[in-house]
């Protein structure tokens, strides 16, 4: 069972905002997994970077359809959500510098109590409004993730528009099937055309035969020695498009040199675990751009 189940009774009349809700609740339930998990705590801090960032980015979204709704208490509204961003982050900080003895079950359960009063209590004073505004869906649909998105309140755009994300397919690599899921998530956010996830880089490797993907997203564990080998065979391949994929490769590894290791066997782009949103697309767009 779900940590959080989406409900009706959490909808606030605009299916942007309440899509939003859905996805923050699906990370909130993948971070539930990671703490439940014998995992290391990059995996755990990916996972919560990645829910922050998006929380960022659904709030800036969210007050720009309260503006275009005329909500009275926007400005209210507003200062909630920055209290809302600071408490969060500050709970982050103190549970993986441990400067105070916050357990995992309490961060969950703050995380799960932040979001719920937040929607059912914060964001349906603005249902009346919003529901079934036609400038409302007119805003609505200029914030699709696939849009070019107007004036944000001073936030970048999450998702780089330089690449197409619906027409693009990612293969996915790694022991870790949370890291994998994290990765998946954040994709599924860009409306990514084709996801696919492998746990072994040799099934990685056959599944090339009969497909190629625009990029290859390698997670790279503690526990694994097959990234190296499967970088190098990918390179060695030199007839057709293999050695033309280009490779990102995001490491946990804790050893001196281990990024630079990856990059001499083969890999595109590397960077080092925890990730959020933006410094996954970042990264992606160097890697596919290089």
């Amino acid at each position: 069972m779900d940590f959080i189940e989406w409900s009706e009774s959490m909808s606030v009349g605009n299916p942007l905002i309440d899509q939003d809700h859905k996805i923050i609740i699906k990370l909130i339930n993948q971070l539930h997994h990671h703490v439940g998990a014998e995992e290391d705590r990059k995996a755990l801090a990916s996972a919560l970077n990645t829910l922050i960032d998006y929380t960022l980015y659904h709030f800036s979204r969210e007050e720009r359809v309260m503006m275009a709704c005329k909500y009275p208490s926007f400005e209210a509204h507003k200062r909630q959500h920055e209290k809302l961003i600071e408490q969060v982050v500050d709970t982050a900080h103190r549970f993986f510098e441990k400067k105070e003895d916050i357990v995992q079950d309490e961060l969950l359960d703050f995380l799960k109590s932040w979001l719920i009063n937040h929607v059912l209590k914060q964001d349906m004073g603005f249902f009346p409004y919003a529901e079934n505004n036609p400038v409302v869906l007119g805003i609505t649909s200029s914030l699709r993730t696939d849009s070019e998105q107007p004036d944000m309140l001073g936030t970048g755009d999450l998702i780089p528009k330089s690449v197409n994300w619906n027409e693009a397919a990612i293969l996915i690599v790694s022991k870790s099937r949370n890291f994998r899921n994290i990765i998946a998530s954040i994709l599924e956010i860009a409306d990514a055309g084709e996801i696919q996830q492998y746990s072994h880089a040799d099934d990685a490797m056959q599944s090339l035969e009969n497909h190629v993907p625009n990029l290859i997203v390698y997670g790279w564990k503690q526990d694994d020695d097959e990234a190296i080998p499967f970088f190098e065979k990918l390179r060695e391949i030199k007839s057709g498009s293999f050695a033309g994929i280009p490779v990102l490769l995001i490491s946990a590894r804790e050893e001196r040199g281990a990024m630079e290791s990856g990059l001499i066997a083969g890999a595109t782009h590397c960077i080092e675990e925890p990730i959020g949103i933006q410094t996954f697309f970042e990264a992606a767009v160097k890697a596919i751009n290089q």
